[in-house]
């Protein structure tokens, strides 16, 4: 099961869905083949539905994580902190865009007459920037996870990530920063909801390339890990006379196969109609519904986070239950100490 032909698979998949766009509406275009009823409940429900299940399922994950913390009374291992982050990240952003939303979905009447139904200026400026901000947030987490884990078990190179893990949130801070503050004036009212105007094509560059470079950095470090994996699989086996050893190894194999395929996929679900978005904006692509999929789709990233966790420490909290350890901390007989082994079981539960 090789993984460059699957996802690009997935990707072409995806991408075909540009083709569905007319080319006749390449220019701007105040018609919609709805009627306002019907546009407005495709504009505001399915967003609003897929935000309010993010955020249930990110109260999950800060639910189950308080009540680790709480059992153990010390930090909470790096595999179980990555999931705690990203649904922090996710909160952020769908907390934000369920308001901007639903502010402009109880303007019904308003948008039925054409009227202005977003939140007024200063608080739509805001609104937008903010949104940008918690997306970087979302997109830079990703690619330091997916590098911190290349680091630790390509490289096995172990380093203190510091109090609170600053480590990770200071650049990723920064950097978030750097991109909406860069772009002041591109952030006002659409016809929508609060967001980035239509004219502001540097911010949609910046963030065309910015998750471009993030899916080409998981898809390295993720292949790179897998690889690493099999050779480590492939060395004890030439010395190992264990059946029972050798079939745990190709079960570490496949479980790790399985959890790289499962994070691209979600990331690429997420951020792919993102790129097809900002193509059709610099093109002068008007469709209001691809507009309403990508709201959607940065959702599934926290949606899927949530389906990963249950999947790897079940849906009902456990007082009895351990952390699974590392593949390599399974595979080697001098692992340096419990703290870090606990940590480098990002291979198994977290990839």
């Amino acid at each position: 099961m090789d993984l460059i032909p699957i996802l690009f698979r997935i990707t072409i998949f995806i991408l075909s869905f540009l083709y569905m766009i007319p080319l006749n509406e390449a220019a701007p275009t105040h018609s919609s083949p709805y009627d306002a009823i019907t546009e407005f409940h495709i504009v505001f429900v399915i967003p609003i539905t897929f935000h309010s299940t993010n955020i249930l399922g990110t109260l999950f994950i800060f639910y189950r994580t308080y009540l680790r913390w709480k059992r153990d009374h010390r930090s909470i291992v790096l595999s179980l902190r990555f999931p705690f982050y990203l649904a922090i990240t996710d909160f952020l952003y769908s907390s934000s865009d369920l308001i901007n939303y639903s502010y402009s979905a109880s303007n019904k009447s308003k948008f039925l007459n054409n009227e202005v139904i977003t939140l007024p200026s200063p608080l739509c400026e805001i609104m937008g920037f903010s949104i940008v901000l918690f997306v970087s947030f979302n997109v830079l987490l990703v690619g330091a996870i997916s590098i911190i884990t290349w680091l630790r078990v390509v490289q096995e190179y172990y380093f203190e990530l510091g109090k609170y893990d600053y480590k990770i949130w200071f650049p990723i801070v920064i950097l978030s920063l750097i991109f909406p503050l860069s772009t002041l004036n591109a952030y006002g009212p659409t016809k929508y909801n609060c967001g980035v105007k239509p004219e502001a094509s540097a911010i949609m560059k910046i963030f065309f390339i910015l998750i471009v470079l993030t899916l080409a950095t998981i898809l390295f470090c993720y292949i790179h890990i897998l690889t690493k994996i099999r050779r480590v699989k492939e060395e004890n086996s030439s010395v190992s006379s264990s059946n029972n050893s050798w079939m745990y190894l190709n079960n570490i194999e496949k479980k790790t196969l399985k959890k790289v395929l499962t994070y691209i996929l979600v990331f690429i679900l997420q951020y792919v109609p993102v790129l097809i978005y900002n193509m059709c904006r610099l093109l002068k692509i008007q469709n209001f519904i691809i507009g309403v999929i990508v709201s959607s789709a940065i959702s599934l990233g926290g949606i899927g986070n949530v389906i990963q966790y249950i999947c790897n420490e079940g849906f009902r909290y456990q007082s009895s239950s351990v952390t699974c350890s590392d593949y390599k901390s399974e595979t080697k007989a001098e692992a340096d100490d419990e703290q870090k082994s606990n940590d480098d079981s990002i291979i198994t539960n977290n990839v």
